[in-house]
């Protein structure tokens, strides 16, 4: 058993490191005719942002908390710093995005015929890339709006 591991694992380690294999979920395009393989592609990008929604809220929080303490200006005004309603308003719809991605797939889902299921995931694998990158670029734009404002608060 031990003689067919080692030549096993060098197979593998081979397969892993050949160029061009890389387990790059940023991928657009399909990698498979596979439905089930396209299926799994999708769960594995929703499974890797679904953690970052913590982000979105704690960032939320924060960017409001400085809002909420922005002093009035002289004339009686209260004027938001540069970018702040940006930064709340990109983690705002990164959010939705997120959320109104998994109602429609949940629900589309259920009526895809099964002639359909190659389209269909090639589809919310597009759709789910488009959510993932615009739920890292508010998150990013937030945490930069965070960092470069830091006596807010």
């Amino acid at each position: 058993m031990k003689l067919l591991a080692f030549p096993l694992l060098l197979c593998l380690l081979f397969v892993a490191c050949k160029p061009g294999a890389t387990a790059d979920t940023n991928a657009a395009a399909p990698v498979s005719d596979d439905p089930a393989a396209l299926e799994a592609q999708v769960l594995a990008i929703h499974d890797e942002i679904m953690p970052k929604m913590s982000d979105i809220t704690d960032l939320n929080g924060k960017l409001r908390d400085y809002k909420k303490n922005i002093p009035e200006d002289a004339s009686g005004k209260i004027v938001s710093p540069s970018g702040l309603e940006e930064a709340i308003g990109s983690l705002k719809l990164a959010e939705q995005g997120m959320w109104d991605w998994m109602k429609q797939y949940n629900d589309a889902k259920a009526t895809v015929q099964p002639d359909q299921l190659k389209s269909f995931y090639a589809h919310q694998l597009e759709l789910v890339n488009k959510v993932k990158t615009d739920m890292l670029a508010a998150i990013e734009k937030a945490q930069t709006w965070v960092a470069e404002h830091p006596n807010q608060k």
